[in-house]
């Protein structure tokens, strides 16, 4: 693995290693982004595991073949349907405390009517000076909706359309990133990420650099042989 890793050490060359990727890493995927083990193959000794917080049919790392890859997108996707709700519990308590708000695009629509007599700043002014959208950014947002956030509003800030937003985008995006991570080095040495595609340059209609390479790279997880190793690490850059 250090062999695997090292031509992407930042600190390779004495001035700049143009492709460098980290500059410290270590076997550690943190709590709650293991791999899930197949029951079957729980205390295997060929699972990896890089530090002392174990989790329960967790690893860091390990045979394809023992790993539970659909364990995993369900737990994502369970994670990210209870998430979604805990929001919208505290939401709905936040418009019940707070006038009803417009999101920002209603308020976009009447400058783009009358730009010069509706500046954009002004949209802007008037969607943020509603109550409920001082609410959420204000610090006691996170005493009274601990789910929603402190949010620090910008020019393009809509808590109002994230906040009513419908569930599936969110537990589609935690399905496709429950085995894959933000980097992929293959087994013949390629680093795979977002910017730098490589083979995985394969773009849908309407897909952006993300998606092809969560897609992708998690199609490129599955077919890997059975006896293939896996490991995730923790990469500093």
């Amino acid at each position: 693995m250090t062999a695997a890793m090292a031509p992407f050490d930042y600190n390779l060359a004495d001035d700049w290693n143009p492709a460098g990727a980290w500059d410290w890493w270590r076997i550690d995927a943190g709590r709650g982004y293991r791999f899930a083990v197949k029951p079957e193959h729980d205390g295997d000794p060929r699972l990896i595991h890089g530090d002392d917080d174990p989790e329960p049919l967790h690893c860091d790392g390990g045979p394809r073949g023992l790993l539970d890859f659909d364990a995993m997108r369900q737990q994502a996707v369970d994670r990210a349907r209870a998430e979604w709700h805990t929001q919208q519990r505290d939401f709905q308590k936040l418009v019940a405390d707070h006038p009803a708000a417009q999101p920002l695009t209603t308020f976009l629509a009447r400058h783009e009517a009358d730009p010069e007599g509706y500046p954009r700043e002004q949209a802007v002014a008037d969607h943020h000076a509603q109550p409920l959208i001082r609410a959420v950014n204000h610090q006691t947002a996170w005493e009274r909706y601990p789910s929603l956030g402190i949010w620090v509003l910008g020019p393009n800030s809509d808590p109002i359309s994230q906040l009513t937003r419908e569930p599936r985008p969110d537990i589609e995006h935690a399905a496709a990133w429950a085995v894959t991570t933000y980097a992929l080095l293959t087994t013949d040495g390629q680093w795979i990420d977002p910017d730098q595609l490589g083979p995985f340059a394969e773009l849908r209609d309407g897909e952006d650099a993300d998606d092809a390479y969560a897609r992708q790279s998690s199609a490129y997880l599955d077919n890997l042989d059975e006896d293939c190793v896996i490991v995730r690490l923790l990469c500093h850059c």
